[in-house]
């Protein structure tokens, strides 16, 4: 299964990415700040949590799929669509939940300790605002 949405420029990922660490860190000027940047974008943060979740969630090409890794994939696809609608239907509300809910993820499933959300949250921003760039400069 490939990505649902194109690739974001870099700056955008840098923003979506900053946006949700604001959130995380709990500091609330700097969220505020880029609160309205953030907004702007429609879909922006639905595409960070595709950043974030598709690369745990989806099947591989490398291995065979299996019941686990189907049941995985599957429930990654529903976790997207579900903050996709959300994002939809209430994007004002939503940014800050969807911000928390991606901050909960790293924290849960990617970093080594739920208190590691902010560090796993910078990786993955570093990691994807390159990931941009090397795209973009190919292009």
């Amino acid at each position: 299964m490939s990505p649902i949405v194109p690739s974001l420029p870099p700056h955008l990922v840098q923003l979506g990415f900053d946006y949700v660490l604001a959130v995380e860190a709990g500091d609330d000027v700097q969220a505020a700040r880029l609160a309205p940047e953030v907004e702007q974008v429609p879909g922006l943060l639905p595409a960070i949590a595709e950043l974030i979740v598709f690369p745990v969630t989806a099947l591989s090409d490398d291995t065979e799929p299996c019941a686990d890794s189907l049941v995985l994939d599957e429930v990654g696809v529903i976790y997207l669509m579900a903050i996709r609608e959300w994002a939809a239907h209430a994007p004002a509300a939503a940014t800050p939940g969807i911000a928390r809910t991606l901050a909960h993820f790293v924290g849960q499933v990617l970093a080594d300790a739920p208190t590691d959300a902010v560090w796993g949250l910078q990786a993955l921003r570093d990691e994807q605002v390159a990931r941009a760039r090397a795209v973009e400069w190919t292009s």
